[in-house]
C-alpha cells in the first residue's frame, strides 16, 4: 500500500439522510487522528445528501451507487473504493468521539492478531436522554461463541484489520439486509481475536426509526441464513456449538413469534414463542402478554419501563 495513502478507511453509507449527515461527518472531521479518508456512498439520494457531503474537503470522496438498494448491497458496492488498512463504518445519524480513531489504531498496531477492536458506546435521542450501552465490562479475546449467543457489538464503535478480512474472504454477504453486521461480525470473529476498549467512543441515535414488519420477519430468516453458512464454514459446527446453537435457535423461535404476533396472526405466534420458552423461560413474557394485547400495544408498554 501507498504510504501516502489514509491508514484509515471511514466508510458512510446514506439515503436522504440531509437530517443528521453534516453532524456525522464532522465528527469524523474532529478526529485527534488524522490520517483517513471517508468513502460516503450515496444510494441514489432525493434531498440534500449530495450537497451536504460534497460541502467537505477532498477527505471525503464521494460516491453513487448505480441504483437504489438496500444498506448491505451499498456497502458491497463500496467494497472497492476500502483501500486503508483499517475500515471504520459509520452510519449517518451515529457519531464518533474525537480520540476514538486515534485509541482504535494504537491497539490495532500493538495488536496484530487483532483483527476487530470495538468500544462502549452512549444510545441517545434528539431529545437529549442519553444511556451508556455496556453498564460491565465486555468481554475481549475469542468471541464468536459469545456473538453465535447474542450479538452485542455496536456497529459505530468497530474498527476492523482490512488485511483480517481480504485473506478470508469475509465481506458483507447479499444474501443479508437488516442482520448484515451480525452476520459479518460473527463470521469474522471466528478467526480473529476482537479487543474491547472500556469507554464510550461512538454515539448511536436511538429512536429515530421504526421497525417495519418485513423487518420483523427478515431477522429470523437471515439468523437462520446464517446458522446454515456456519455449519458449511466450521466443521462438525452442530455437535462444538450445540448449547449456542439452542440459544440462538430459541432467539429465532421468538422473533418468528413476534414476526406473527405482530400480523395478529396470534395462534401461530404463540406455537414459536412456546417452542422458544421450552429452551429459556424468560421467552416466558412475550407468550404470555400475546393473550391479553397486540404487538404495538406490547412495544409501547415495554417503552414506558426503559430509560430511554
Amino acid at each position: 500500500m501507498n504510504k501516502e495513502e489514509p491508514l484509515v478507511t471511514v466508510l458512510m453509507n446514506g439515503y436522504n439522510c440531509e437530517k443528521y449527515l453534516k453532524e456525522a461527518i464532522e465528527s469524523v472531521y474532529s478526529q485527534t487522528y488524522k490520517n483517513w479518508e471517508i468513502v460516503f456512498i450515496d444510494n441514489c439520494s432525493t434531498d440534500n445528501t449530495a450537497k451536504i457531503a460534497n460541502s467537505f474537503n477532498n477527505k471525503l470522496k464521494y460516491h453513487t451507487t448505480p441504483e437504489h438498494t438496500n444498506i448491505c448491497q451499498a456497502r458491497i458496492y463500496a467494497k472497492e473504493f476500502i483501500t486503508g488498512d483499517f475500515l471504520c463504518i459509520l452510519d449517518t445519524d451515529d457519531l464518533w468521539m474525537p480520540e476514538k480513531l486515534e485509541k482504535q489504531v494504537k491497539l490495532m498496531q500493538e495488536n496484530q492478531d487483532t483483527g476487530i477492536i470495538y468500544t462502549n458506546t452512549i444510545y441517545f435521542t434528539d431529545t437529549g436522554s442519553e444511556k451508556l450501552a455496556y453498564d460491565s465490562m465486555m468481554p475481549s479475546g475469542n468471541l464468536f461463541k459469545q456473538l453465535l449467543e447474542n450479538y452485542f457489538f455496536s456497529f459505530e464503535t468497530v474498527m476492523i484489520r482490512k488485511s483480517t478480512m481480504d485473506e478470508l474472504n469475509i465481506y458483507f454477504d447479499p444474501q443479508y439486509n437488516v442482520s448484515s453486521d451480525a452476520e459479518f461480525f460473527t463470521k469474522l470473529s471466528y478467526y480473529t481475536k476482537c479487543l474491547y476498549i472500556d469507554e464510550p467512543l461512538g454515539k448511536w441515535r436511538y429512536g429515530h426509526g421504526s421497525e417495519s414488519d418485513k423487518s420483523l420477519c427478515l431477522f429470523p430468516k437471515e439468523y437462520e441464513i446464517l446458522l446454515s453458512q456456519l455449519s458449511e464454514m466450521i466443521d462438525n459446527f452442530e455437535i462444538k456449538y450445540k448449547v449456542s446453537i439452542d440459544i440462538l435457535k430459541s432467539k429465532i423461535d421468538n422473533m418468528y413469534g413476534i414476526c406473527h404476533w405482530n400480523k395478529y396472526e396470534k395462534i401461530i405466534a404463540r406455537k414459536y414463542f412456546f417452542k422458544a420458552l421450552k429452551r429459556n423461560i424468560k421467552y416466558v413474557i412475550p407468550w404470555l402478554m400475546s393473550y391479553c394485547m397486540d404487538y404495538k400495544s406490547y412495544v409501547s408498554l415495554r417503552k414506558k419501563f426503559k430509560k430511554i
